[in-house]
């Protein structure tokens, strides 16, 4: 049943992943603008005066990092059910596909491009959800 379920979250965040990549760039600016304009009160609170739009492209870069930190960990999740060997790596290896595909699918959205930037970033991100996930699987087990 764990299978069945982990591997149902693993489907989900890539459809949430995928379903941004089709967002036009408009639609894809002013969601991540929105919240943007609600951190830049809050650090201007905590004494930094951030530009509006170098920190929406901050904010863009870091919902990069944490949607693929979801995704890699519980790729691992599932991966350590199935495999014996090479857990890490193997998950490491499936989320840099994803990511690959989604960089494809915007070549194809409009005004949206892919980049190799994009992907390293997301198998950090990636990478650090495995090292998490195997920090606390290891805890308590």
């Amino acid at each position: 049943m764990k299978k069945v379920i982990s591997t149902i979250v693993i489907l989900l965040i890539i459809a949430f992943i995928w379903s941004n990549s089709y967002q036009a760039k408009t639609d894809s600016v002013q969601l991540s603008m929105f919240f943007t304009t609600n951190i830049q009160p809050l650090l201007i609170k905590f004494g930094f005066h951030p530009n509006l739009k170098i920190l929406d492209t901050y904010v863009r870069k870091l919902a990069h990092l944490t949607e693929f930190m979801a995704l890699g960990a519980i790729i691992y999740y599932t991966f350590q059910q199935f495999f014996k060997t090479h857990i890490a790596k193997k998950s490491i290896l499936l989320a840099i596909c994803i990511a690959s595909l989604d960089e494809i699918i915007q070549i194809y959205t409009p005004g949206r491009t892919a980049t190799i930037a994009d992907v390293l970033l997301d198998t950090v991100g990636s990478i650090i959800g495995i090292l998490i996930m195997k920090g606390l699987l290891k805890l308590f087990h």
